[in-house]
């Protein structure tokens, strides 16, 4: 084996992630991945959004149905949803995303007005 040398032996991207680690450790910084993560929610959201007003309903439900998957208690993707299944009419569609946005959302009074108005 070849003579270790001090900043040679090692791969950057492998050595930032453990720095980052270690900095997390002492609560100062945000993990990377985490950020990623939400960064990859709102693109699924913005993106659900868009093919809602384009009229692609199919596509725009999968993606709010993944943002919900990820986050349990979006009152964005379940708004989404149940606007969606109103807009298709189909009302057992919409009752069931909200109950499920009753169950799973702190902030679910609009929720249940909606869900009572149409029962």
């Amino acid at each position: 084996m070849g003579e270790r040398k001090i900043g040679e032996n090692f791969d950057k991207n492998e050595a930032e992630g453990i720095f980052d680690k270690l900095k997390n450790v002492e609560g100062k910084i945000k993990s990377k991945k985490e950020d990623s993560k939400l960064k990859n929610i709102a693109d699924l959201m913005n993106e659900a959004k868009y093919l809602e007003n384009k009229g692609k309903f199919d596509e725009a439900i999968e993606l709010y149905k993944q943002v919900i998957f990820a986050l349990p208690d979006s009152v964005k993707a379940y708004e989404g949803l149940a606007n969606i299944y109103k807009k298709q009419g189909n009302v057992d569609a919409e009752k069931d995303i909200l109950k499920k946005a009753i169950s799973n959302c702190n902030k679910n009074d609009e929720f249940k007005k909606r869900l009572k108005e149409i029962e």
